[in-house]
């Protein structure tokens, strides 16, 4: 039987559970009360202690772990030449690579984002700085990590409501050994040669989106996953999620059809399927058996626990395999999507919508999950409202509003903004498109704000709830290695736009009448700087923007620089537009087959029209007329994939005016007047 040390915590009253001893660090031989009344706490002997010393652990970095025999091994910079991909490709970077990164000293303050620093003046290393770079390389992933309510273990207990964290931590091991996740054996029983992976615990403080309260603690017990090898203990590593254009798609379905809607969340997800090979892991610190010794015992994993680098595909083929047992139908298009009795599930790892017609049929499908032969434990948390971070609110007319007001006060509180600060109307300049700067002045982080946190966080809202901030974010993101006081400038007017549209967000409100449409645009090589063009080529890349609606309501978007460097403003038009149609087929192909399942979608039968609007005659030509042109063959290959759906007319290509381009939004700043009216146009406010 497990016990915590959370009960020497002076006023901690949970309820003791059957004979276990334990230690903590500077209280030798401590026994705590059992249930039969024998022996009693000696609450007096620790009422003084401070409150890290009274545990047996003083938490763990998942880059500095605890060796197998409990000490700490001294903090070691990243090994680069070790990093591997998620495919398992290692990434090494080059010597000049490296020297370039020392010779840089902007912005790396930023670091401190990653590792305590106590206020050094110390300079990170290169190695320290790729390995920054990298985590950037996933901007939603290091928004999440710069998270203030996520934390380590050491610094949980060093907060306020420590108490509530010990707590969870006792609420995570009993469901662990109720769920029967491992079993404690010998360290002798360990095959020779198999190492004995570390574990570690992750803490996070859950809010309420609505008035940011504090509504819960949790507390994630982790095996330490970079402890594992590829082609050893791990192998492939992907899993799929639920693509959020998808989830817009049944969001503009339940209005139109008055489909009912409900969220679940699996409950310790991944512990419901067992591991793929055998898995020994140290007893976590801060809990000891009674009659096993961290020293001399280990636990066997029998279940997928969090931390492993496989563990969310491990995860995702049980979930996959339990849901058919069910009867539902995986989609060809998105593996995420199930299609079951008249109820249509969506899955993002451990959270899930479901869509039907009839309330009944979704009770139904819960109580399947919770009686199937898996037996998943599901959270059943009613309508949706709150989903990935994102609140969903329907609006008195029948529409959903998506909205990320709590993120733009996290970032307005990162750049110290304050409520009477000077709101703008549009998020850049129409005069001023960034560049490198390199005479500027660097910005000075450590006094200003973390600018590479701040762009992660406004690239989440951004592919999100907000394409109006696109084309901004997009030119700011640009310049996270090398920020200037004139970039950080430009972040600053993102926020000045964001306070004055604080409540704003994706509005759907579908019209029945329409399909797709499909905006597309560019801005043939409006970065051009002939006097440092010689220095930086990037400056000749046309910038792309589009973005696809479905009945009449933005699903997908996007604003980028385009890989390949366009001769002409028509080869400029025509790559942006083709590149725009590869996720415009993608979604018609998932129409289609939600409409093959006998789901009502209105487009005209018996195919689905794209409407692509496109402001240049050229493109126009090139995209409807199968012809080579010496000037235009070198497209061929690459972007000629979509003329298939033209010729069999699935694709209806329409002209229209450059003033009414929806997307030239997403292509280059502009002035107050068109900003508005286009901003009005595409979200109704």
């Amino acid at each position: 039987m497990w016990k915590s040390l959370s009960r020497l915590v002076p006023g901690h009253h949970s309820k003791p559970e059957s004979t276990t001893t334990f230690c903590s660090r500077g209280i030798p031989d401590t026994t705590v009360t059992t249930q039969d009344g024998q022996g009693a706490p000696p609450v007096q002997e620790v009422a003084n202690e401070p409150l890290q010393d009274m545990l047996d652990f003083e938490g763990a970095l998942p880059d500095e772990p605890p060796n197998q025999q409990g000490d700490q091994l001294p903090p070691k910079a990243p090994n680069l030449a070790q990093r591997t991909t998620r495919s398992g490709r290692v990434v090494k970077p080059t010597e000049q690579y490296l020297e370039g990164l020392e010779q840089r000293q902007q912005g790396l303050v930023a670091w401190e984002v990653l590792v305590d620093q106590d206020d050094s003046e110390e300079i990170p290393t290169a190695a320290q700085q790729f390995q920054l770079q990298q985590q950037m390389e996933d901007p939603i992933a290091f928004a999440t990590s710069a998270n203030p309510d996520v934390m380590y273990l050491h610094e949980a207990l060093r907060a306020p409501d420590c108490r509530n964290f010990l707590e969870a931590m006792d609420v995570e091991i009993q469901g662990h050994v109720k769920g029967k996740h491992w079993i404690v054996v010998p360290q002798t029983d360990v095959p020779k040669g198999t190492r004995i992976l570390d574990a570690f615990w992750s803490m996070r403080q859950k809010r309420r989106l609505d008035t940011r309260e504090i509504y819960k603690w949790k507390a994630r017990l982790n095996l330490y996953g970079g402890q594992k090898e590829h082609g050893v203990n791990y192998w492939e590593t992907y899993a799929p999620v639920v693509m959020w254009p998808t989830i817009r798609i049944f969001f503009i379905l339940s209005i139109l059809l008055g489909w009912h809607s409900r969220q679940l969340d699996f409950v310790m997800a991944f512990p419901h399927a067992p591991v793929e090979v055998p898995l020994f892991m140290n007893i976590p610190k801060g809990y000891r058996l009674k009659d096993a010794s961290p020293q001399t015992h280990v636990l066997r994993l029998l279940k997928n626990i969090y931390g492993q680098k496989q563990g969310p595909r491990v995860w995702n083929k049980y979930l996959d395999q339990g849901l058919k047992e069910l009867g539902f139908t995986p989609s060809a298009i998105d593996p995420c999507l199930y299609y079951g009795d008249q109820v249509m599930m969506l899955v993002y790892i451990d959270d899930c919508l479901l869509f039907s017609p009839k309330k009944e049929a979704i009770d139904q499908v819960v109580l399947s999950l919770r009686n199937s032969h898996q037996r998943f434990n599901v959270d059943d948390q009613g309508e949706v409202k709150d989903f990935l971070g994102i609140k969903i609110r329907k609006q008195p007319d029948g529409s959903i509003m998506l909205t990320q007001p709590h993120l733009i006060d996290s970032i307005i509180k990162d750049l110290q903004l304050q409520s009477n600060s000077q709101v703008r109307d549009t998020p850049a300049l129409s005069t001023v498109i960034l560049h490198k700067d390199e005479q500027g002045k660097p910005m000075n982080q450590q006094a200003d704000f973390h600018y590479r946190s701040v762009i992660g966080k406004l690239n989440f809202l951004e592919k999100s709830t907000r394409p109006d901030i696109s084309y901004a974010v997009h030119q700011c993101a640009c310049f996270s290695e090398s920020s200037k006081e004139s970039h950080a400038k430009a972040v600053k007017l993102i926020s000045c736009y964001l306070l004055g549209t604080h409540d704003k967000g994706i509005i759907l409100s579908p019209d029945g009448s329409k399909s797709f449409e499909c905006w597309a645009d560019a801005d043939f090589s409006g970065n051009w700087r002939p006097r440092t063009a010689h220095k930086d080529p990037i400056t000749s890349k046309s910038q792309s923007g589009w973005i696809i609606t479905f009945a009449g309501c933005p699903i997908t978007w996007a604003s980028k620089l385009q890989t390949l460097t366009a001769l002409s403003t028509t080869e400029a038009e025509y790559i942006s537009l083709s590149t725009a149609l590869w996720d415009q087929i993608h979604l018609m192909e998932l129409v289609k087959e939600i409409k093959s399942r006998g789901i009502q979608v209105n487009c005209a039968p018996p195919r689905i029209f794209c409407k692509a609007f496109e402001d240049n005659r050229g493109a126009l030509e090139m995209a409807r007329l199968p012809k080579l042109r010496p000037r235009t063959k070198h497209l061929n290959v690459t972007y000629h994939l979509f003329r298939e759906y033209v010729k069999r007319k699935e694709i209806v290509m329409e002209a229209v005016a450059t003033e009414q381009q929806t997307a030239d939004v997403l292509t280059k700043p502009l002035d107050s007047t068109l900003f508005l009216t286009l901003r009005k146009r595409l979200f109704g406010w």
